[in-house]
């Protein structure tokens, strides 16, 4: 049994050979099959265990074995049982499993591996009597793998300290850290530890004499010199004191030890406790151990998301269909939304529903057409895409005309407000621009704001959304300068911006132009911004918050210009630095099933999945059911954060935000739900 009660390679092949089947691609006219009830309790099963939903994982194997009790591979299953129910603490479910595992298949060898894991849950049941022999049982049977009988060790030696042989446990905890690797060594220490200090002085003594000064041959000499006070001996303590002191004069036990002759200098004192082993508690820590790292990364408040524990109904064939440019020049962009969407339909609802890939070949004539024909298919309850801005444009119109409800994936502005069954997501530039002033504001304290934007179609419609967003945290920006998207010579627009002061040129890091803002907006891509900087410190703006837009997210503008960058704000929509299990899972995922990372475009396929099967989940079974579930504060929590759409039908959601430490991008903020506009 592993030290941490990790899955062993024996049951990580049991988990891949019950791998959820995957979703069905097919052209506009193909449908296949869905899987029954019982078997997509099974695969949803795995698919919780996957993604570190043990609770979850184990109510759905037990509704599993209830309805099926006699299927096949039935003793996989019940390792699987068994293991999701030790990482959730459900002990007595996990008890139950391992159990009529070894009763009813005691040749199996998921029996052989259940055995050490029943043997640690006994443990936590305080059934130390029942654990050892289960032991070694084990011990006996295999094959003398130092690394595997270590951990068997480290079990016997727990089972024995609950029942009190404290010199057997002791023996044990002992060969478990000789034999071990670092992890069942950690655990094995804190049990040597915990049992030592139940030992008399001819056993200390015994230990102190095979190791000298390796562990724990220095705390058994401690140990000697706290008998030897508590007796009271007290020559005796002085005397294992000075030897302590000799060999051992590094120790941190040292410092105990001038507290114990301190205390035996004044008559009467009380001793203090031992220095270590007085909390061992093999019982809690095993506890800790089955339950794992991975079960409590998760919040505390967050249970199973009712997709991944409601079933979707059965029968009604659902169909997605995905309208993307998969020719052209969307189709790299394509590609990527493609996968995160079958990676969503594939683990979360395995073979529950279907999806028609159809290709605008980025062409809005064929996109409106396209959809005319998904809105006569019956089975097609939703379209994901298009990505294009005038693809998603003309898709919508029709999408909406025909009560069809439609996702895009596209910044297009305003494209939610088409109608009510148009849907976005998308870390549109508004989102991105009100989510740096807001974090400046409020978050940062910033009162006073600065923008330089560049004179498009892009950068024209920004400047409203930073002010207002501004106003709303109680700030104001005092200042706002566009320029030509091709300028070369950025001088006279730094000079407006810092109001003539920049004659002076001190062109010193130690002094800053006196403008009248704190922290400046610039969002445009790296070429600009790259020239800008320079001409900016050039100017005595030197030390400047500066905020930015995803466009920034460059190695070269990292390596041109990090040294002006320190600590600016950088939004984005989904980051391998994000720490929140959702996105960390989506990212890891993707990778081992695509062997590349993710990009937004990927991580915006995903959502648009997660939040079509959360809405089926949740009973929608008709366009109209579906949209309105979409468009009643659905919350979903996705990959690029907990969404949600507004009013109008626009991705609603607080991104991640990156900054820049030396020259490094590093997380500033996980992404966090927004709240709906008023």
């Amino acid at each position: 049994m592993n030290p941490r009660h990790s899955v062993s390679p024996l049951f990580l092949l049991l988990l891949l050979a019950t791998a959820c089947l995957p979703v069905t691609t097919r052209t506009s006219n193909t449908t296949s099959g869905s899987l029954s009830n019982t078997e997509l309790l099974l695969s949803q099963a795995e698919t919780n265990y996957e993604q570190g939903y043990y609770q979850a994982a184990t109510d759905l194997y037990k509704k599993y074995l209830i309805a099926e009790v006699s299927p096949p591979h039935i003793e996989r299953i019940l390792a699987a049982y068994g293991l999701a129910a030790e990482k959730s603490a459900n002990f007595t479910d996990a008890v139950g499993a391992y159990e009529r595992l070894i009763t009813q298949f005691p040749a199996s060898p998921f029996a052989a591996e259940a055995k050490p894991h029943l043997a640690a849950v006994y443990l936590t049941q305080g059934e130390a009597a029942r654990a050892e022999v289960l032991i070694l049982a084990n011990i006996n049977a295999t094959a003398p793998d130092s690394k595997h009988q270590a951990n068997l060790r480290l079990t016997l030696a727990q089972s024995q300290w609950l029942l009190g042989r404290y010199p057997e446990a002791t023996e044990n905890f002992l060969k478990a850290f000789q034999q071990g690797n670092n992890p069942t060594r950690a655990a094995a220490k804190e049990g040597i530890l915990g049992s030592l200090i139940h030992l008399d002085s001819t056993s200390l003594t015994s230990i102190q004499q095979q190791y000298g000064q390796n562990f724990p041959g220095p705390e058994t000499t401690y140990l000697l010199v706290y008998q030897a006070a508590a007796a009271p001996n007290l020559n005796y303590a002085r005397t294992l004191a000075e030897y302590f002191n000799r060999y051992f004069s590094s120790n941190p036990l040292q410092s105990k030890i001038k507290e114990l002759l301190q205390v035996l200098a004044t008559p009467g004192a009380p001793l203090p406790a031992p220095a270590f082993g007085t909390n061992y508690d093999p019982k809690q820590m095993v506890v800790t151990l089955l339950t794992g790292e991975e079960a409590q990364a998760l919040p505390s408040n967050l249970n199973a998301p009712p997709f991944l524990t409601n079933q979707i109904p059965i029968g009604q064939h659902f169909t997605i269909a995905a309208l993307l440019p998969m020719t052209g020049p969307g189709a790299p962009l394509a590609e990527e939304a493609v996968a995160g969407l079958k990676l969503a339909l594939s683990t979360l609802a395995p073979g529950a529903l279907n999806l028609s890939i159809m290709d605008t070949a980025s062409n809005p004539d064929k996109a409106a057409e396209l959809i005319k024909t998904i809105a006569a298919d019956t089975q097609v309850l939703v379209v994901v895409g298009p990505l294009l801005s005038p693809e998603s444009n003309a898709a919508a119109k029709v999408a909406d005309k025909a009560s069809l409800p439609l996702i895009a994936l596209s910044q297009r502005p305003a494209l939610p407000t088409l109608g009510p069954n148009i849907f976005r997501i998308f870390l549109t530039p508004r989102l991105q621009t009100e989510a740096v002033a807001r974090y400046a504001t409020l978050i940062q304290g910033h009162k006073a704001l600065g923008m330089i934007y560049p004179d498009d179609n892009y950068g024209r419609s920004l400047p409203a959304y930073f002010k207002d967003e501004a106003a709303r945290q109680g700030a104001q920006v005092t200042v706002t300068e566009s320029y030509q998207p091709k300028s070369t010579d950025w001088s006279a627009l730094v000079v407006r911006l810092t109001g003539g002061e920049a004659a002076a040129r001190h062109v010193s890091t130690n002094y800053q132009a006196q403008v009248n803002f704190t922290a400046l907006y610039l969002p445009d891509s790296a070429g600009p911004v790259a020239q800008i900087l320079p001409q900016l410190a050039y100017h005595d703006v030197t030390r400047m918050q500066y905020l930015g837009s995803s466009l920034w997210l460059n190695q070269k503008l990292l390596a041109s210009s990090a040294r002006y960058l320190q600590g600016a704000i950088i939004p984005t929509a989904i980051s391998n630095l994000a720490t929140r299990p959702e996105t960390k899972t989506f990212i890891t995922s993707f990778q081992k099933t695509y062997g590349h990372q993710p990009d937004q475009f990927a991580a915006y396929g995903y959502d648009a999945g997660l939040a079509i099967i959360q809405a089926l989940t949740q009973g929608a079974t008709t366009r109209e059911t579906l949209r309105q579930t979409l468009s009643q504060g659905l919350t979903v929590a996705g990959a690029t954060g907990p969404f949600s759409f507004d009013q109008s039908g626009d991705y609603l959601v607080e991104p991640t935000l990156l900054t820049i430490q030396d020259k490094e991008f590093i997380l500033l903020r996980d992404p966090g739900p927004a709240a709906r506009r008023p």
